[in-house]
């Protein structure tokens, strides 16, 4: 079988690192490739057989003639490849490979990865969507609460499938909560999506009451120098630190008692999946389209807190550093996520789901 993923790019992202996972995987039983914008940008390693196939040979300024010209690349791939199948990340790669396969009727996976009242907000965004997404022969959300955003029609013919944990994550130094770093740990994109604003804020009050903690910020954004600037006028350099983006997350958060996630919205936050897994005592916002609230049971396995709710964040914190034992033993049930989220078994879900749309179509 031939299988076409469609996606933007391949730089560093959550959606990028799925189908870099998911085309690797299905390499070793199908002929695979990969249609970006341009290839100069991949951070995730792929295997050599994992073809990629880019839509720009040229650098074009105008986004009217760039797309134009994306549009008619596809035509020429979907023509020359001919594939079984193509599963389609984000909107507007699904807009266009949707737009185009109108004439081929190849068989079409759209997965949608984040909150899709923001990602639909545009009204060219969502009368696009309405007019192209039923022409889908399958969709892949991450939450119920996406889904159901969604028309019935759209809703019938999907499925839910988790994001897959890094294997290197399955392998963790089981460091008790007691024994790591006075650490609070917050990994994302410095952009106002992920709200380190509040955290910040949040952390330079509970510091008066717990000077021995830090906080770290892992993560690269254009909001960068703001937060520098909130953090440099809270006179907090010497207890947060924007620490930018690193190879080795996973043993930063080995060696945190406690991560927060402050989004205003999300998708499944592999960020928030990875703490969990190496033990963290994980606070996290409870914001659409509900990828947190599907990871966390409130008080059992990590705390859920409304969004943009600074008072009950700074109040969580405390609880969490005032009860350690409570830490540890929320940081050991969340190590459960692990076995939910092996690649084999999410390879496995979305196997058996492409599988269903081939035979449901008689492809």
């Amino acid at each position: 079988m031939k299988i076409l993923f469609c996606i933007s790019s391949l730089g560093k992202g959550g959606a990028e690192r799925v189908v870099s996972i998911l085309a690797n995987q299905l390499s070793n039983e199908h002929e695979v490739g990969i249609i970006v914008n341009t290839a100069n940008d991949i951070s995730y390693k792929l295997e050599n057989v994992v073809k990629i196939i880019q839509l720009d040979e040229e650098k074009t300024k105008n986004p009217i003639i760039r797309n134009v010209k994306r549009i008619k690349k596809i035509k020429e791939i979907l023509k020359s490849e001919n594939p079984n199948i193509i599963i389609s990340f984000l909107p507007v790669p699904s807009f266009r490979i949707l737009f185009v396969n109108r004439k081929y009727k190849i068989p079409i996976i759209v997965s949608d990865r984040n909150n899709p009242r923001k990602e639909y907000g545009r009204v060219i965004y969502k009368l696009l969507m309405k007019w192209l997404y039923p022409k889908a022969d399958g969709f892949v959300f991450q939450t119920n609460e996406q889904k159901e955003y969604f028309c019935k029609e759209i809703q019938k013919k999907s499925t839910i499938i988790f994001n897959p944990i890094k294997d290197s994550f399955l392998e963790t130094n089981n460091i008790e909560i007691k024994e790591r770093e006075n650490i609070i740990v917050n990994v994302g994109r410095l952009v106002p999506q992920k709200n380190q604003k509040m955290l910040i804020n949040a952390f330079s009050k509970v510091s008066l009451k717990h000077p021995q903690y830090k906080l770290k910020i892992f993560g690269d954004g254009l909001l960068k120098e703001e937060l520098q600037k909130q953090i440099n006028n809270l006179h907090m350099n010497d207890k947060i630190s924007l620490c930018g983006v690193i190879d080795d997350i996973k043993q930063e958060l080995e060696k945190s008692k406690i991560f927060v996630l402050s989004s205003d919205y999300e998708g499944m936050p592999n960020a928030l999946i990875e703490a969990m897994a190496v033990g963290c005592a994980a606070i996290s916002t409870d914001c659409p389209c509900g990828g947190p609230r599907e990871l966390i049971k409130d008080g059992e396995n990590g705390m859920l807190i409304p969004i943009k709710d600074e008072k009950q964040l700074i109040e969580s914190i405390d609880f969490l550093i005032e009860n350690e034992e409570y830490s540890e033993q929320i940081g050991e049930k969340a190590k459960k996520i692990k076995e939910i989220l092996k690649t084999d078994n999410i390879l496995k879900q979305w196997k058996e789901y492409i599988q269903s749309i081939i035979e449901k179509g008689n492809y």
